[in-house]
């Protein structure tokens, strides 16, 4: 979508943030920002709590695992 000053601050209202368009490498070179953010893109990452791996726990092993998900080393299932 074209660049759209109303529809940024619409987004930005909102609380949207909009990925930049991926584009194939002959178009990117040719490609000019219309707005470049000051320290490079900006990334969110959020934390995902993990629980350790009760199994591997008793071993003397610690493995951390997203809950809900199976522990890569022995499989068991952390809740």
């Amino acid at each position: 979508m074209p660049y759209n000053t109303q529809r940024r601050e619409t987004l930005c209202r909102l609380g949207i943030e909009q990925l930049p368009a991926i584009m194939d490498e002959p178009e990117w070179d040719n490609h000019q920002p219309v707005q470049g953010f000051p320290h490079g893109l900006p990334v969110r990452t959020m934390p995902v709590p993990g629980r350790r791996c009760p199994a591997c726990l008793s071993r003397g092993q610690t493995v951390w695992v997203i809950p809900g998900k199976r522990c890569p080393q022995c499989g068991t299932e952390v809740n």
